[in-house]
C-alpha cells in the first residue's frame, strides 16, 4: 500500500493507494483523490512536491520524486455556488477553476507590468535624450546605460511570452463561453503590452542607428 500525506492550506490528509506502488499511479488519479476531498475544481488544483509543480497527469508518481508517506502540498480555491452561478457560463465549477487561472496569471503580469515598464519607459527617453554615443560592436559588453535597457527589455518580453503561453495552455470546452471571452481578453492584452515593450525597443535601436550613421557621414 501506498500512503501520501496531502496539505491543503490547515487541513491535512493520508491519502492511500491499496496494493499499489507509486509507478503505477498516475498523477491525475492523485488530482482526482484531492478533487474529491477538496471540492476544489480539478482545473485549479495543483499539487507541489519538493517545491515543484507537478503538471503531467498521464505521468506516474514516480517519475516526480515522490517517496511513500511523502508530504505534497496542494493550491486551489473552493469556489463558492455564488460564484459558480454568477461567474459561468452555466454553473460548471470547471469553468470557474479555468477563468481564476486565465485571471490570475493576467494579474501577475499587469503587476509586473506595472512595476517595471514606468522605469523603462523614463530609462528610454533619457538615453534617447542624452544623445548616446555610436556602440562600438567590436566590444564583448554594451555601455552600461545601453546594457541596462536590454536587460530591461528582456525581463519584460520573456515575462510576457510566458503569459501568452500560460493562456494558449488553457483548454476551454466549446460551451466556457465565459472562460474562452476571457482568455481571448488576456491574450489581446497581454499582446498590447509586449507591443508597448518592443515599440520601446525598436526606439532604442533607432537611436543606436542614427548615432552609428551620425558618425560615419562626420569622418573625414
Amino acid at each position: 500500500m501506498t500512503v501520501l500525506n496531502i496539505k491543503w492550506g490547515r487541513e491535512k490528509k493520508t491519502v492511500d493507494f491499496e496494493d499499489r506502488a507509486l509507478a503505477d499511479i498516475k498523477l491525475g488519479e492523485l488530482r482526482q483523490r484531492c478533487h474529491e476531498w477538496t471540492r476544489v475544481p480539478i482545473g485549479g488544483l495543483t499539487l507541489i512536491y519538493t517545491g515543484a509543480t507537478m503538471k503531467d497527469d498521464s505521468a506516474p508518481l514516480s517519475c516526480f520524486g515522490i517517496k511513500p508517506n511523502g508530504q505534497i502540498t496542494m493550491m486551489g480555491t473552493r469556489p463558492t455556488k455564488t460564484d459558480i452561478r454568477t461567474l459561468t457560463t452555466n454553473g460548471d465549477p470547471e469553468e470557474y477553476a479555468l477563468i481564476n487561472r486565465i485571471q490570475t496569471s493576467l494579474q501577475r503580469t499587469l503587476d509586473l507590468v506595472a512595476e517595471h515598464v514606468p522605469r523603462y519607459e523614463r530609462a528610454v527617453e533619457d538615453y534617447i535624450q542624452s544623445d548616446p554615443a555610436p556602440i562600438d560592436r567590436s566590444l564583448e559588453t554594451l555601455p552600461p546605460a545601453r546594457k541596462s535597457l536590454q536587460d530591461a527589455h528582456s525581463l519584460l518580453s520573456e515575462n510576457l511570452l510566458q503569459s501568452l503561453l500560460v493562456f494558449d495552455g488553457v483548454v476551454c470546452k466549446p460551451d466556457f463561453e465565459v472562460a474562452r471571452a476571457t482568455r481571448r481578453e488576456a491574450v489581446k492584452e497581454t499582446q498590447r503590452l509586449l507591443d508597448v515593450i518592443d515599440e520601446l525597443n525598436a526606439r532604442v535601436k533607432a537611436c543606436d542607428h542614427a548615432a552609428g550613421a551620425d558618425r560615419e557621414t562626420r569622418k573625414p
